[in-house]
């Protein structure tokens, strides 16, 4: 995303260009119909995740293709995302992320 400022005075015209850089973290989880398996990560960018998963590069995903997304949620840190992961794997319970999923 590109953002020009432009500040203006009698004395000077002045353009200035900022980038500005917004990160998004994600935490999401998978679904692998064929087996009745769900799966919780967190990552920044989920559409190239979502391949590695099932380019069965992933060690702990690969016995369970083919995965879909069923669930995501955004933060703007990486330190955010990483908690909301851990409290949802916390919960060690398929009827929370089930009801997450209800929500929708």
């Amino acid at each position: 995303m590109r953002v020009t400022v432009q500040f203006r005075s009698r004395v000077l015209n002045l353009n200035i260009t900022v980038e500005v850089f917004l990160f998004m973290y994600f935490i999401y989880i998978l679904y692998s119909e064929n087996f009745d398996r769900y799966y919780i990560g967190q990552c920044e960018d989920l559409s190239a995740r979502l391949t590695r998963h099932n380019a069965k590069t992933v060690l702990s995903t690969k016995a369970y293709t083919p995965w879909e997304i069923v669930h995501s949620e955004s933060y703007g840190t990486r330190a955010e995302a990483t908690a909301r992961e851990k409290e949802i794997k916390n919960k060690k319970s398929r009827k929370y992320i089930e009801s997450l999923l209800a929500r929708k």
